[in-house]
């Protein structure tokens, strides 16, 4: 009985320095972690982070700030207890709780260089996107820029101010996405996150490949509306002093002086021309295959699309001018009206046979709707001339009787 207190007491003894490490440990590691808790609600306090946090969005306003800072200074003193713990615990001999443990503690101090540095150059980064913005934005707006868009776009000086306002915050912002987006590459590079920095290297070297491209295309649907509006401002004072205007009543069905005029038709019309050249030309440069497509069918249509447009203006006009020819000749203006509306749907059929549209059906219907018209006017001349030809054959057969 004596061997088995001894024994109980010779353990006891044994643990005696590791319990009193433990308990001083323990102490220390509360006065370390009140110490810090106090130093960083105090710290806090006099910085007044809330008032930064509130600015950025970050925290609604309102929020208790005595209340935040006293929550931030706890989590720091239960961080600070978690520091002292593998060292605690380590003198109770529990190794397979303590290792895991100190394996992910000797983790976090390994990665806090990393991370002090991804937010030193994230820190460096903002501010140098920032100053490059407002490097650009103040550059942009001390362009000329209001001038270019009242010549180019013949706006007024008030509406290309607020334009140019609004052009310069969005290039700007557009600098500082390109600028800011490889920093933070950088940045996720450095933590070593490579899942996140990969994708992203990724995209900026096609975001930067494309921009080339997307310059380009610009510049020519600039070039192409400049020159749209050029050549149809050309060709518009042309075509007045010709004297076509004069024919303009002729697009009109009640031929009085229309709102609109002959050459201001033509001048749109080759603008329109002009504009859709230089678009398409712009989608193939941006290598869009769906889009490129689509536009290679707008100018493999564009040609039927123009006669069809001629058609109807010739039909338009003629109609009108032999509606007047046969309306004078005849005194009889329904004829005319006649003459004037059946050019017109014959126009009208030619231009869907022309767009391709339903080609079979439109064929179909405008022989139905001839043969109609055939058959109608050969009963009505029938019936209407049925006297007339019963005096006719009258007349005949008293002839021939008088011969015998």
């Amino acid at each position: 009985m004596s061997t088995y207190f001894e024994n109980l007491l010779t353990q006891i003894v044994s643990y005696l320095p590791a319990a009193l490490r433990m308990i001083v440990l323990i102490l220390l590691a509360i006065i370390v972690a009140n110490v810090v808790k106090k130093l960083v609600i105090t710290g806090l306090n006099k910085l007044r982070p809330l008032s930064y946090l509130t600015k950025w969005g970050l925290v609604k306003e309102g929020t208790d700030e005595a209340g935040l800072n006293k929550t931030i200074g706890q989590v720091f003193y239960f961080v600070t207890i978690l520091f002292f713990l593998p060292a605690i615990l380590s003198g109770l001999g529990v190794s397979s709780v303590v290792d895991p443990i100190s394996s992910m503690f000797a983790k976090f101090f390994g990665f806090i260089p990393n991370l002090i540095a991804a937010g030193f150059i994230l820190f460096l980064g903002f501010y140098f996107c920032k100053f490059i913005k407002g490097l650009v934005k103040n550059l942009i707006i001390n362009l000329p820029i209001d001038k270019w868009m009242t010549k180019a776009l013949g706006q007024d000086s008030k509406t290309a101010l607020t334009n140019e306002a609004q052009l310069a915050d969005v290039l700007s912002t557009v600098v500082y996405v390109l600028i800011f987006v490889p920093i933070l590459a950088t940045a996720l590079d450095t933590l070593g996150v490579a899942a996140l920095s990969k994708p992203i290297v990724s995209l900026l070297d096609q975001v930067v490949g494309f921009i080339p491209n997307l310059i380009t295309a610009v510049l020519l649907l600039a070039i192409g509306g400049f020159l749209a509006k050029l050549i149809g401002n050309l060709l518009e004072k042309l075509l007045e002093t010709s004297g076509i205007n004069q024919y303009s009543k002729y697009l009109s069905f009640d031929q009085k002086e229309p709102n609109y005029s002959l050459s201001n038709i033509i001048a749109n019309l080759v603008r329109c021309v002009i504009g859709v050249f230089f678009f398409v030309q712009a989608i193939a440069v941006l290598n869009l295959e769906v889009l490129n497509a689509i536009g290679f069918s707008v100018i493999a249509f564009l040609p039927a699309i123009i006669s069809s447009l001629l058609i109807l203006a010739i039909a338009v006009v003629g109609g009108n001018i032999l509606a007047d020819f046969f309306a004078k000749v005849t005194n009889n203006k329904f004829l005319g009206e006649v003459v004037r509306y059946g050019l017109l749907v014959l126009a009208i059929f030619m231009t869907l046979d022309q767009l391709g549209i339903a080609q079979t059906i439109v064929q179909s219907t405008f022989t139905i709707i001839l043969s109609a018209v055939a058959v109608a006017f050969a009963l009505a001349f029938g019936i209407g001339g049925r006297d007339f030809a019963a005096k006719q054959l009258d007349k005949l057969d008293k002839t021939i009787n008088k011969d015998k």
